[in-house]
């Protein structure tokens, strides 16, 4: 007789309390998952709701419509009432505010002060190793083993080597005299791409509002005009030159949907960044840059216009609609088929599955860690990045005993 508990656990009973806890939970780890390096994963691991997150997922399911195609209405409210909403809505609602709101803001950050915002993550993640050994019912040998490979195949896996943005040409005009590309420059390799576009006397025109290009002692050649000022930027626009307008390429719908399974699959666990395999499969800044479209094109629909820029770029608000919803498709389905495997995991063998997953944290510093040295050694000082990672390392700790707190007042209500 199999005397091992059930993969099925009934769905949680709906407390206000909760639901804000989810909802908080929830914008955190949106705001990691946007951050290449760092998975939100990681995040639900550390505030405590982990387990609870994937058997939720795992909770999702179609058998409802058996029922409601045979006309069984009340069989299926059954099957759908047996969903874990009360996790999902809350923490799915979190996630999706995080990135339509913030996502701007972060990827901002990551590219204006690299050094602090890994740094914190940093402090993050580290704090974060001990939690699933904590977790761990029995330790033996043979979970360092797993531990160490797990580490290895995540240090790995992150110190791949993405070739970054690539472009494409969003719109040619008559008689173009030079090639613009009006996103914010992220290294000087950005410049390089986009001149492999000019011809013949095609000028390169090209934003760079944080001086990437000076900072790295990059001297533009004499065809190329750099604009830091926006407003300077949209002046010029106004003239109407005929351009060559460039944008970050992107791939066709059925690659797309196969890059949202595989990038959430990789953001479900902890240490794994789906952002950082968006990276890699050259379409982070493509699914960004559609979905910040997309956001626009709503708002414009509401009344408010396109800057210059974005008029140039627009694809038309069905075709960002689509972009961005077969890319979600993909994530929804990774979601569904991967977070079964991690519950089965869990129910399996949970004290190797947490050694694995402390692996992968103490693999994935190398993402972090590179950016920060790489920004220590080009101005950032040594005592902001520090302070940064202590503050992270403090977050988590606080999170933590926050949990054992609550878990032991719970068992001691129950009992």
């Amino acid at each position: 007789m199999d005397d091992r508990p059930s993969l099925e656990i009934p769905p949680p009973a709906f407390s206000l309390v909760d639901q804000i806890g989810l909802f908080l939970r929830g914008i955190a780890m949106g705001a990691a998952d946007v951050v290449p390096g760092v998975s939100g994963g990681t995040i639900a691991f550390i505030s405590g709701i982990y387990e609870r997150f994937i058997q939720a997922l795992r909770s999702l399911s179609p058998a409802f419509l058996a029922p409601l195609l045979k006309g069984d209405v009340r069989g299926a409210w059954a099957k759908l009432m047996q969903i874990h909403w009360a996790v999902l809505l809350p923490v799915g609602a979190g996630v999706a505010a995080a990135v339509l709101t913030m996502s701007k803001l972060i990827t901002g950050l990551m590219v204006d002060s690299p050094g602090p915002t890994y740094a914190f993550f940093f402090g993050l993640i580290l704090a974060s190793i001990w939690v699933p050994l904590q977790h761990m019912k029995q330790k033996r040998v043979a979970h360092l083993g797993v531990a160490l490979a797990a580490a290895i195949g995540a240090f790995a896996f992150v110190g791949l080597q993405s070739d970054g943005i690539a472009f494409q040409a969003a719109h040619t005009d008559e008689g173009a005299t030079a090639v613009f590309y009006g996103g914010k420059l992220r290294s000087p390799s950005d410049l390089a791409k986009v001149q492999a576009f000019a011809a013949d006397g095609q000028a390169v025109v090209v934003f760079d509002p944080k001086g990437t290009l000076s900072k790295a002692g990059v001297t533009p050649g004499a065809n190329v005009t750099v604009h830091t000022d926006k407003q300077a930027l949209y002046d010029w626009l106004e003239t109407k030159p005929a351009l060559v307008v460039l944008e970050e390429q992107r791939a066709p719908l059925p690659w797309l949907f196969f890059c949202g399974l595989l990038a959430i699959s990789a953001m479900v666990l902890p240490g794994l960044s789906g952002s950082f395999l968006l990276l890699f499969l050259g379409q982070y800044h493509a699914v960004f840059s559609a979905l910040h479209q997309t956001i626009g094109g709503t708002l414009n629909l509401l009344g408010r216009p396109l800057d210059p820029v974005s008029s140039l770029t627009a694809h038309g608000y069905v075709t960002d609609l689509l972009f961005v919803g077969v890319f979600g498709c993909g994530v929804l389905l990774g979601l569904v088929l991967f977070s079964r495997v991690v519950s089965w995991l869990f129910e399996r063998a949970h004290d190797v599955t947490m050694a694995a997953l402390a692996g992968l944290m103490l693999g994935a510093l190398r993402q972090p860690a590179g950016v920060v040295l790489e920004a220590t050694g080009t101005g950032t000082s040594w005592g902001l990045v520090v302070g940064v990672a202590v503050a992270g390392a403090v977050v988590v700790t606080g999170l933590n005993l926050a949990d054992g707190f609550f878990r032991r007042r719970r068992a001691v209500e129950v009992a």
